[in-house]
Order: structure tokens, then sequence, then C-alpha cells
């Protein structure tokens, strides 16, 4: 009977404890016990948006980037302005979308058409977010602008009359330099 005396019944873990418990954990370096630990949180309390937010950071933080988005979801699900889980699945949504593209050219396969138009309409709303010039690398950049300038020029020449080719041009283009 003594021994039935010293034991201590189960302590039922809450909400608050299991957040200081994850934030401990968090701050150890121990991502996965502080994970399950806002894990149990959120169990705890269905409604709060705060340890499925924890989640998704340690879990972009790991490279996870798909369980990053299903955790930042959870936390839109209860907090559709909530701005850091906005940039999460924007952020973890965009890393998934370069790998699988990644996939694709490594393994040399060409997109179908219902690829080709969701990709499409995916440039479009980054082209309207970010700007046109979000789209292009530097290199391409230039790269398109020598050649409509080569192509001007081309055109340029071809309906210039004969007689009037020998004659000095006051080109604007030619104030920008290049080719």
């Amino acid at each position: 009977m003594s021994a039935c005396a010293t034991l201590r019944p189960a302590e039922t873990p809450d909400f608050a404890g299991s957040m200081a418990a994850a934030h401990v954990y968090l701050a150890a370096g121990q991502d996965s016990a502080a994970a399950a630990a806002f894990e149990q949180a959120a169990a705890l309390d269905p409604a709060s948006k705060e340890p499925w937010l924890e989640i998704a950071r340690i879990r972009q933080a790991q490279g996870r980037h798909v369980d990053a988005l299903a955790a930042a979801e959870q936390v839109l699900r209860r907090d559709p302005t909530d701005a850091d889980a906005h940039a999460l699945t924007v952020t973890s949504g965009l890393e998934v979308a370069r790998r699988t593209m990644l996939r694709l050219m490594a393994a040399d396969v060409p997109p179908d058409e219902q690829q080709q138009a969701v990709g499409k309409s995916i440039a479009m709303l980054m082209a309207e977010v970010y700007g046109p010039e979000f789209l292009l690398s530097d290199e391409l950049r230039t790269k398109i602008a020598r050649e409509a300038i080569a192509r001007y020029r081309a055109k340029r020449v071809e309906r210039l009359p004969e007689a009037r080719q020998d004659e000095p041009k006051g080109d604007p283009l030619d104030l920008l330099g290049g080719d």
C-alpha cells in the first residue's frame, strides 16, 4: 500500500503547458519535439492558430514544404488575415512548384496541355503581383532587348530607299549602344 501512495496520478497536459514545453524544445534546437508539443497544443485547443503557425515555421525550416503548407492552411482556416501564414504559404508553395519543375526537367518530361495552362495562369498571376520583369532573368531580358533592337534595325534598313541608306541616320536606339 505504501507503494501505491507514492504513485502520482498522470498529469493531464493543458494548452499552456504544451505551448511552454514546445517553446523550451524550440529554444533547445529540438525541432521535432517542439513540433510534437505544438501538435499536442493544437489538439487541446482546436480553435487556436498559434500552434499551427509554429508548426508551419518549423516544417518550412526543415525543408518540409508540403507539411508547412498544410500547417499554414490550418492557421488560415482559423484566421484568414494572418500575414505570417500567407507568407509561409507563398514561400512553401513556390518551393514545392520549383522542386516539381526541377524534377520534370531532370526527367526530361514535357508538360502536357493542362500543366501548361496552369503554368501560364500562375505566371500571369506572378506578373500581376510582382511585376512582369520578375519573370525574366537579367540575362534573358538583355537577350530579348538585343534581339528586338536587331529586328528593328533590320526592318528599318528594309524600308529605306537605296539612295538614302548612305546618309547619316539619327537613330534614337543608337544612343543605347549595344550591337
